[in-house]
C-alpha cells in the first residue's frame, strides 16, 4: 500500500517566493514615494517659513522707522541751526553696487531710543545687521550683519512716485520714498520662485 506525500512542490515554493518578491519591491516603492514626497513637503515648508520670517521682519524694520528726520546736535555757539541727520529710510539699488536699504527705526523695547538697521544683497544670500540702540544722536552704524535669506537670484527695487507710478531705481538712490515694491527671485530644489513684497504707503 503506497503512503500518500503531501507538501508543496519545488516549482509552487518557487512562484511563491516570487509573488512574494514582486509584492515587498511594490511596497518599498509605495514607501520610498511617500517618503519622498514628505521629505519635498518639509523642505518646501522650511523655505516658505524662512521666507516669511524675512518678509516680516523688513516690514516690521520699515513700519517702525523714525517718524521724523533726525537732527545733530548742533555745539558751536550762536549757530541756531541743526543740520540734518540721515533720514529714517534710504533704498538703493543697481546691477553693480546691489540691494541696500539703510532704515532707522525705533528700538525693539520702548523707551531705549533709535536704532540703525541695513539689509543688503551679497552674492545670492541677503544679509540684515542691527547696530546697538541709543538715546542720542549719532546712532551707531550696524555691524556683523546675519544672513537671513540664502538661493537668491535677483532683487529689485522699484519705488512709488505719486505722479508716474512705480519706478525702477537702476543705480540711483531714494530717500523716504512714499511707496516700496522689493522683487526677489529664489532658487529652490523645487524649482525657480518669484515673491513680491509691497511696503507702503510710507507717509
Amino acid at each position: 500500500m503506497n503512503s500518500r506525500q503531501e507538501g508543496f512542490t519545488l516549482i509552487e515554493v518557487m512562484v511563491a517566493i516570487m509573488l512574494m518578491a514582486v509584492v515587498s519591491l511594490i511596497a518599498w516603492r509605495g514607501l520610498d514615494s511617500v517618503t519622498r514626497a514628505d521629505g519635498h513637503l518639509k523642505a518646501g515648508t522650511e523655505q516658505t517659513e524662512e521666507l516669511l520670517r524675512t518678509l516680516n521682519q523688513l516690514e516690521r524694520d520699515v513700519a517702525l522707522r523714525a517718524s521724523t528726520e533726525l537732527r545733530e546736535p548742533n555745539l558751536s555757539e550762536g549757530d541756531t541751526a541743526e543740520p540734518e541727520g540721515p533720514p529714517p529710510l534710504s533704498v538703493r539699488s543697481s546691477d553693480s553696487k546691489g540691494f541696500a536699504l539703510e532704515i532707522i527705526r525705533s528700538a525693539a523695547a520702548p523707551d531705549i531710543g533709535l536704532q540703525r538697521v541695513r539689509w543688503w544683497l551679497k552674492g545670492d544670500t541677503l544679509y540684515r545687521a542691527v547696530a546697538e540702540p541709543r538715546d542720542r544722536y549719532p546712532l551707531p552704524a550696524p555691524r556683523n550683519g546675519v544672513a537671513v535669506l540664502g538661493r537668491v537670484s535677483d532683487l529689485q527695487v522699484r519705488v512709488w512716485n505719486p505722479d508716474k507710478g512705480w519706478r525702477q531705481l537702476s543705480g540711483n538712490r531714494q530717500d523716504n520714498p512714499v511707496g516700496l515694491e522689493i522683487r526677489l527671485v529664489r532658487q529652490t530644489p523645487q524649482g525657480e520662485e518669484r515673491y513680491r513684497q509691497v511696503l507702503g504707503p510710507l507717509e
